[in-house]
């Protein structure tokens, strides 16, 4: 090592021995990456910052913690180098910054002391440590080799008055974040009072007393502004909304309080009607009315229907109707089909489409009574399954305008209503067409 170290600019200068150089030779044929491509994370320079010396300390800081923490591989000569260059920027910023001389002195000071106390403690570093304490960074500023300790006194007395000294506390808060430790790195059973004069200092920053206990950020509330006026007619409309909800629910009430008073009423009506048709005390023999053409021809075609009791095809003097005979066709309620009941009509609806005239779809129901909003009697309720089979017809005839629906509920019973047979019976569903032959 070369006793003339300085520079003729007054630098510090590393001339390496020869063992030195071999190693440097060694580094340079491992083709190490150059210090551009490093990843070594250059902290931005705040636009506004509120500590201009932090920010002015922050590329050397980071430089140094980097090192500390493995992120960056130089050896000591190489460090230093950059650090050097790196305090020289530091210099310049803070003397153009406005800062008395003993605020410089003592910023210069705290970041000189964090570089030597972390590079003189990198590991793997021996060999070049000694030449690094001969050329430190505060040997090089201020002449003196205890840094360490200064560090400490400067910081107590600082904290003494707080308000001060606050640009320069925070700077010394992020010496110690970046690792300084100075004589606490090796007094282990003091290292406490390490960790208390770092809550000292952070509590005496004066950002981090402005900090809420509650508020996770400082900068949540979004940019006041002015509220839109509301248009004339939103209060009118909802108003008017409103109004409309309420009538809403008006109706729905009384549609409900009318179906459960209406039922009595409704069930007198339908006794008037008696289940049996009237008969003749004196009556005259039947006539007898002939198979007709038309019935053979449907009667044929639903042949396996009516085998498994399904349907029968009944005629009368002006019509022919296809009459289910299963009482389940429909969900319990509901104008919706039961499982398997829809082929049973598909197959209905071909036999018709065969013949001419006008077809009517009438919905029977037993005498039990129904009331719900969607049907509020047994007869609407018949004429929705009605309409249901009607749709069936109308999908696989030619003139869907021929199919029409009607209800009659529970007035035009074929059993009585007493049992459970006799109600199966009643529900049911008529294809009713013109006879024709």
């Amino acid at each position: 090592m070369n006793d003339d170290a300085l520079g003729s600019d007054g630098h510090t200068v590393f001339q390496p021995t020869p063992l030195q150089q071999a190693r440097a030779r060694l580094a340079e044929t491992q083709a190490a990456p150059p210090p551009a491509d490093e990843d070594f994370p250059e902290p931005p320079v705040a636009v506004r910052a509120h500590n201009p010396i932090v920010v002015a300390a922050a590329p050397l800081l980071a430089l140094i913690a980097s090192a500390r923490s493995g992120r960056i591989a130089l050896d000591l000569p190489s460090l230093h180098r950059r650090a050097s260059a790196a305090a020289q920027r530091f210099d310049a910023a803070i003397a153009g910054g406005g800062h008395d001389a003993e605020t410089q002195r003592r910023a210069r000071y705290a970041v000189y002391a964090t570089v030597d106390d972390i590079a003189q403690n990198l590991p793997g570093q021996a060999a070049d440590g000694a030449e690094w304490a001969r050329r430190s960074m505060v040997v090089r500023g201020f002449g003196e080799n205890i840094g360490g300790d200064r560090f400490w006194a400067l910081l107590r007395e600082m904290l003494a008055q707080p308000a001060a000294h606050a640009e320069l506390i925070e700077l010394y808060h992020a010496c110690l974040a970046a690792g300084f430790e100075g004589r606490y790195r090796v007094a282990h059973d003091e290292r406490g009072q390490r960790s208390a004069i770092l809550a000292s200092a952070y509590a005496a920053i004066p950002a981090a007393r402005g900090l809420s206990e509650t508020e996770l950020v400082p900068h949540w509330r979004g940019t006041p502004t002015a509220r839109g006026r509301i248009g004339f007619w939103a209060p009118i409309g909802l108003a008017a909304s409103i109004a409309l909800g309420v009538l809403l629910l008006v109706v729905l009430a009384f549609r409900l309080v009318l179906i459960q008073t209406g039922q009595p009423a409704m069930t007198a009506l339908l006794a008037l009607n008696p289940e049996q048709p009237l008969r003749l005390s004196r009556a005259a023999a039947p006539v007898a009315v002939p198979v007709g053409a038309q019935q053979q021809r449907l009667q044929a075609f639903l042949a396996d229907a009516i085998a498994r009791k399904l349907v029968v095809v009944e005629q009368d003097p002006n019509s022919v109707r296809v009459r289910t005979t299963v009482g389940t066709l429909f969900r319990s309620g509901s104008d919706q089909l039961a499982p398997g009941r829809q082929a049973l009509f598909e197959k209905i609806a071909e036999a018709v489409a065969g013949e001419k005239g006008q077809i009517r779809v009438e919905g029977h129901a037993d005498s039990d009574p129904v009331a719900s909003l969607t049907f509020p009697d047994n007869v609407a309720l018949s004429k929705a399954r009605a309409e249901t089979v009607a749709a069936i017809l109308r999908a696989r005839l030619a003139d869907p305008a021929r199919v029409q629906a009607q209800g009659f509920g529970a007035t035009q019973p074929i059993a009585p209503n007493a049992t459970p047979e006799g109600k199966a019976q009643n529900r049911r569903v008529e294809i009713v067409i013109a006879r024709n032959g």
